[in-house]
């Protein structure tokens, strides 16, 4: 059959009525998801006709009937990302090979939630090969990783590797472990690195935008929103990473009311006093600094419909992002071209004033500067400047101002910078291009 748009229309529509009701929509009321008006119900029994035996079924004369006989669900009930699972179980190992010989008993709290997940996934797939005890996981461990099924999902996975190679973790897990203080929101960042590898690998540039785009500024987002992305063409090649950076609202918290930062959006956590806040205390200072109003809050019924970005995601992707959109919209404004996230993500701004004058930027927001991690930014030889640039709400931390002419000597040319020093720069820049117009 011809894909019409009404026809997607009316799929999507009752793909999403069925994910919150068990009996069929009448056709008023499918109407009203298809923001159609009742005078039209005419108009859409021709269309279901027309689709009937196809996409949709229903009993003559019976209500409520009306059902989709070939849907394609977007994802799976319960979601459990295999390559997260071997992340945490990589993690847990190492930090049980550091433990002392009495403690081992405790098992670390990352190996604990791979052996979990590992199990479940199993559970959910009727796999039979994951260990089920302590001792079976370890001497699964010795095994090739594929032994376990769902693994073999993993692309260009060598069948010969394993998790503890010669009683000692391997190489193949130092490879996938993390480190950092929150083990789960580091593993959660890790997909933000696996959509960057992915995309360069194939050439996905608009692709990636899209993505870093998305996370940052629709951190919370409807599930007919969600579901519609992972169908768009920018995306499509995503979805896996979609579905792994974005879990239903209502797993995050059990409130019975949710409350969204004004700054990021995101959902705020229930403080000891009663009160709300942010995950990001920056948000918060800048909220009440700016003056954002309230964003309205949600009851847990409608939260259900809602899908997030994970803690890690919103930590190491959300909240850098919003200085990069910020300084990227606020440059352009002064009629500058700014592209963002350019070369798939080879830095975060490039800045064109014209075909001889490019800045290359990359925008940090850190609690203390570290001289390692500046130096891993890298002069840019395709362009005239290269800036790491600060949020102005950190020079009282970070003391960029006073600090910079000790640090910048050992940059090879990239300079220090705060968003407002940039800004102010580019001004200054445009403003003599138009005198020397004039």
């Amino acid at each position: 059959m011809k894909v019409t748009r009404h026809r997607e229309k009316i799929v999507e529509a009752l793909q999403e009525w069925f994910r919150t009701h068990k009996e069929g929509p009448s056709l008023e009321e499918l109407c009203i998801e298809l923001e159609m008006q009742p005078s039209q119900k005419a108009t859409l029994q021709r269309w279901l006709q027309t689709m009937r035996g196809i996409d949709v079924e229903w009993e003559d004369h019976v209500p409520r009937t009306l059902h989709l006989i070939r849907e394609e669900p977007a994802e799976p009930e319960v979601q459990i990302s295999v390559t997260e699972t071997l992340r945490y179980l990589a993690t847990g190992l190492a930090e049980w090979e550091q433990q002392e010989p009495k403690q081992r008993g405790n098992l670390p709290q990352a190996l604990h939630l791979g052996m979990s997940r590992m199990y479940l996934t199993s559970l959910l797939q009727e796999d039979k090969t994951a260990p089920s005890s302590l001792p079976d996981f370890f001497q699964w461990a010795e095994t090739p990783v594929v032994n376990w099924t769902p693994a073999r999902e993993i692309q260009n996975l060598s069948p010969d590797v394993t998790l503890i190679e010669d009683g000692l973790i391997s190489d193949f897990a130092h490879q996938w472990l993390v480190t950092g203080k929150d083990v789960e929101k580091q593993v959660q960042e890790k997909v933000l690195q696996d959509v960057l590898e992915y995309c360069r690998a194939n050439q996905l540039d608009e692709s990636y935008r899209v993505f870093r785009r998305l996370i940052t500024v629709q951190p919370v987002l409807p599930y007919k929103d969600y579901r519609r992305l992972l169908s768009k063409d920018t995306l499509r090649a995503l979805r896996s990473y979609l579905q792994q950076a974005y879990v239903d609202l209502v797993d995050l918290s059990a409130d019975r009311i949710f409350h969204f930062c004004p700054r990021c959006k995101y959902i705020r956590r229930k403080r000891s006093d009663g009160s709300y806040g942010c995950r990001n205390t920056v948000c918060d200072r800048l909220s009440a600094k700016l003056q954002l109003p309230a964003l309205p809050t949600i009851t847990r019924d409608k939260a259900e419909a809602m899908k997030v970005v994970t803690p890690g995601i919103h930590r190491y992707g959300t909240i850098p992002g919003l200085w990069e959109i910020y300084l990227a919209e606020e440059l352009s404004k002064l009629g500058v071209r700014v592209t963002l996230w350019p070369q798939i993500d080879e830095f975060d701004l490039l800045v064109e004033f014209s075909r001889k004058l490019h800045w290359a930027i990359d925008v940090k927001d850190w609690s203390y500067l570290d001289m390692e991690r500046l130096q891993k930014v890298q002069y840019r030889l395709d362009a005239q400047e290269t800036f790491i640039v600060f949020p102005d709400s950190r020079e009282r931390e970070l003391g960029i101002k006073v600090r910079r002419e000790k640090l910048e000597p050992s940059l090879n040319g990239v300079k220090l910078k705060l968003i407002s020093e940039v800004i102010a720069e580019a001004k200054t820049i445009l403003n003599k291009r138009k005198k020397n117009r004039a």
